[in-house]
């Protein structure tokens, strides 16, 4: 039982607010479905890559914005026979919480690809001057290793691209793709786990909601997403009840709010996946 859910690789971790990489390699490497704590943006330049996000598989194209959310499960597919090249941005959840007196959020970007359940964006050509621009700034200025006041320049050109991109992503609503090559009874099934964690959800009550026989749903899932249904649904209450936890909610309520329905079975699945029993993240939190 245990094994089922240790299937889901958390991978990478992030000890600073930001960090920026760009890559170009050719790699015959091939990524297993995962997932990050941190938020991540991809800005694809150039290569052969299918990104699968969340049961969605797109085809990049040079100049393509990949945004990939705090627990999204992703994979990339790659074409070592032809060189990638992509800047990689992370950026942590203390990071992208900062805001202003307006209530407005860094995190825009990330809720709203998360809303629209599209993940990849392609600007008008006009904004990538300044958008690209910044992310060429701030790629120096990490270069720059101790200049004087090297951290709070590469903070401030950090949060430059972020308004930037964010303010890209408002006005231009039309810019995520709706390309996408995806089974469209795999996205109601995932739009409808997301929308009822905290209820009881059985690949039966899925079925009928999505209108096909559970077998033929549960192969389009796994197909589509590396994953048993069962297996998702666990992911996602689990990470669910993580962030209520850190958010100072009661590990026992963020048990039963999550969906389950008895606190030894959620502590073991907790503890498997996180790698801590809820109580001491708990316990972390109010010290």
């Amino acid at each position: 039982m245990t094994q089922e859910f240790v299937q889901y690789e958390k991978t990478g971790y992030l000890t600073e607010p930001f960090k920026l990489f760009h890559l170009r390699d050719c790699t015959d490497r091939t990524f297993a479905f995962h997932y990050h704590e941190f938020y991540k943006i991809i800005y694809f330049v150039d290569g052969i890559v299918d990104y699968k996000v969340e049961g969605k598989t797109y085809h990049l194209k040079p100049h393509d914005f990949v945004l990939v959310g705090a627990n999204v499960i992703h994979r990339p597919e790659i074409d070592s026979a032809v060189s990638y090249e992509r800047y990689i941005i992370y950026l942590s959840e203390g990071f992208l919480a900062a805001g202003n007196e307006r209530g407005e959020s860094l995190k825009y970007c990330f809720e709203e690809a998360g809303r629209k359940q599209r993940r990849v964006l392609h600007f008008a050509a006009e904004s990538y001057e300044e958008i690209v621009g910044c992310l060429l700034r701030m790629e120096k200025i990490a270069g720059q290793g101790g200049a004087y006041m090297n951290e709070l320049l590469l903070r401030s050109a950090f949060l430059e691209f972020m308004v930037l991109f964010n303010r890209c992503v408002i006005n231009q609503p039309k810019a995520f793709l709706t390309t996408a090559a995806y089974h469209e009874k795999v996205i109601d099934a995932i739009v409808y786990i997301q929308e009822h964690l905290s209820e009881e959800i059985s690949v039966d009550v899925l079925a009928g909601q999505c209108y096909v026989s559970k077998y033929y749903l549960m192969r389009q899932f796994k197909e589509a997403t590396g994953f048993s249904i069962h297996q998702y649904i666990n992911e996602k209450r689990i990470q669910a009840a993580k962030r209520m936890i850190l958010s100072g909610i009661p590990a026992s309520k963020a048990c039963y709010e999550c969906g389950f329905h008895d606190y030894s079975t959620f502590a073991r699945r907790f503890k498997t996946i996180v790698g801590t029993a809820p109580s001491k993240l708990q316990d972390r939190c109010m010290e």
